[in-house]
């Protein structure tokens, strides 16, 4: 199986959207059989899909949120 060595934290729970600093979760998206991520918050549309895996949806959250944060710096 092709998995990166990268750590993807607890892996049960969501983490914080990248544009509002609101939780984030991620679940199973039943047209697509694919993972999603998507923020909680009404007013916030940040989403992304397309992930193989939970694992995957989440990896791609945390790197969103690292660049998100390092274009304001």
């Amino acid at each position: 199986m092709d998995r990166p060595n990268v750590d993807a934290g607890d892996v049960q729970w969501g983490w914080t959207c990248p544009l509002c600093e609101t939780d984030a979760s991620v679940r199973r998206d039943p047209s697509s059989g694919t993972f999603r991520w998507e923020c909680d918050a009404d007013d916030c549309e940040a989403v992304g899909f397309g992930f193989p895996s939970r694992r995957r949806a989440r990896l791609a959250l945390r790197e969103y949120r690292e660049r998100y944060e390092n274009i304001y710096r």
